[in-house]
Parts: C-alpha cells; sequence; structure tokens
C-alpha cells in the first residue's frame, strides 16, 4: 500500500510499499527457479538479491505504520509455520533450516523492543537468531535495524545501508548485488497499486509448491 504523508512522515524513504513488495516477489522467485532449475545461470541469482532488502525494508515500513504490532507479529508467525514444509521441500533442506518469515518476525521484534528500550529481551532475540539458522542470518536483522535508527535521515541511510549491503562483493560474493535495491527503497515511486496485503503472505508457501511441484515433473 502507499501510506499517506503527514506533515510528520514516519519515515523518510520510499511509502510505495506495494510496488516494492512486487518487485520483491518477483526477484525473489527469479531467484529461486535459478537456483533450482538453472544453477549455472548466475545472473538470475544476482536479480535475486534485491529481494530480501525489499522484503526487511517493508517490515520496517509495516513496523512504523501498524495499528496493532501483536496481530503483524501473530500474522508472520502464523505465515512462518505454514511456509516452512514447503521450504523445506522445494530446496532439498533440513527441518531446522528457516525460510525467510521467521527473519522478518524476529526483525520486527527487535526493532519493536528497540523502541521501548527493553535491552534484555533485544540481546534474547539476537542470541537466537545467532544460534539459530534463520534465512539471511544476523545480517538480515541488523539490515532492518539500520532502516529503522536512520528511518528519518533519507540520505544518510542510503549510505551506511548502501555501504553495508555492498560489503559482500569485497570477497566476490554475490549477495553483495543487493546493493542494487537501494534506488528503489530510497527513491520516491508514487504507482498507487492496490492489493490485498495477504497476497504477499500468500505468494510466498504458494511459489515454493509450484517449485516442488515442478521438480517432480521434470526431475522424477
Amino acid at each position: 500500500m502507499i501510506y499517506e504523508n503527514t506533515l510528520e512522515p514516519k519515515i523518510s524513504s520510499n511509502l510505495d510499499t506495494n510496488f516494492l513488495k512486487i518487485v520483491a516477489a518477483i526477484t525473489m522467485l527469479i531467484d529461486h527457479i535459478g537456483y533450482v532449475f538453472f544453477p549455472d545461470m548466475i545472473v538470475l541469482r544476482i536479480i535475486g538479491r534485491i529481494s530480501f532488502p525489499l522484503f526487511a525494508y517493508c517490515i520496517v515500513v509495516g513496523f512504523l505504520y501498524t495499528s496493532n504490532i501483536i496481530k503483524y507479529a501473530i500474522r508472520l508467525g502464523i505465515f512462518s509455520v505454514l511456509s516452512q514444509p514447503f521450504y523445506v521441500l522445494a530446496f532439498d533442506l533440513s527441518w531446522y533450516e528457516l525460510n525467510i518469515f521467521p527473519t522478518l518476525l524476529m526483525g520486527l521484534l527487535i526493532i519493536h523492543f528497540l523502541k521501548e528500550k527493553k535491552w534484555f529481551i533485544v540481546t534474547i532475540l539476537l542470541i537466537l537468531v545467532s544460534l539459530g539458522d534463520f534465512s539471511y542470518g544476523l545480517q538480515g536483522i541488523l539490515l532492518m535495524v539500520l532502516f529503522y535508527i536512520f528511518r528519518n535521515q533519507r540520505e544518510l541511510s542510503a549510505i551506511v545501508t548502501g555501504i553495508f549491503l555492498s560489503i559482500p562483493l569485497l570477497s566476490n560474493h554475490i549477495q553483495g548485488f543487493a546493493v542494487f535495491s537501494i534506488p528503489l527503497i530510497y527513491g520516491h515511486t508514487k504507482l498507487n497499486i492496490k492489493m490485498n496485503k495477504y497476497v504477499f503472505y500468500i505468494f510466498y508457501p504458494m511459489h515454493l509448491l509450484g517449485i516442488y511441484f515442478t521438480k517432480l515433473i521434470l526431475f522424477k
């Protein structure tokens, strides 16, 4: 959705979150198709690096504008559980390797408790993330924290998060191409795309299920 600007916006970067989520979903799909079916086509994985920063940023915007943080967290928790079997099947993973929703949920909780200055709870959650097999791990959580901390300093936020995202390029790791998400996050698109918020939640497990069944057909 596009959040209405007020005299004191809660975040100074892009509020056109439906557009960002569509881009994130498409690039994620391209990434997963490349990972499963075209592992030698590295360009598909590079395109996919754009996805997570967009989802992470949308979590921070959602946190700032939600009317009920508990319902928001419960929704992420429900889809964390629902998506896990499909995630495991699609990528032939172990059950302890977690899909993206638990990472987004932990990020949401951590920035909430940072706002409330509940340092002990924040510490416990960070320990849990470091011990568990969360997608994008502590780096993913830190990215959400950076989006939150610098939410009203658009230029500084773009510089800080841009540097943070590009660090893996120093070791020739493709994750550094996530920096290409920066123009989308800090630009101001106004496409005003209207979509039910549950479309994005449902798309995640459904695209994983589609990948799994396609694998069964092609690789039987």
